[in-house]
């Protein structure tokens, strides 16, 4: 079963198919910046589980000088899944379907707000779990 997904205006379309380890999220700064939220939570995936259904020339990517980026729909701003040599970075509030996976780890808490309570069970790494 696939679950589709889209940015919010609709034009940048894509589904992925499972199986689906669980969903991250990371507390960085970056991410917070990225989400406008407490954290950025994502599906990574393998790339061949991705397929992109329409507007990918609407996806555009800003860089910065560290290296970390972001790909966008130019329309909406939405994030869009990212792609870097075989993985997929899918973000999971584009999702349009349930993906059936809890978030299972948390990352870069040592760097999250001051504000943010994280609950569940999930683990939670100071910094990256890879």
């Amino acid at each position: 079963m696939t679950v589709s997904g889209s940015c919010f205006c609709g034009e940048v379309r894509f589904e992925v198919t499972p199986p689906f380890l669980d969903i991250s999220q990371c507390h960085c700064s970056y991410c917070r910046k990225l989400s406008g939220s407490a954290a950025s939570a994502f599906l990574l995936l393998p790339r061949r589980q991705l397929r992109w259904l329409s507007g990918q020339k609407q996806i555009r990517e800003f860089e910065r000088e560290s290296g970390r980026s972001s790909r966008f729909c130019m329309t909406c701003g939405s994030p869009v899944p990212g792609v870097e040599a075989d993985l997929a970075a899918v973000p999971a509030g584009a999702l349009d379907g349930d993906p059936g996976v809890p978030t299972g780890v948390h990352i870069f808490v040592a760097s999250k707000a001051s504000w943010d309570v994280i609950g569940g069970y999930a683990p939670q790494y100071d910094e990256s779990w890879i």
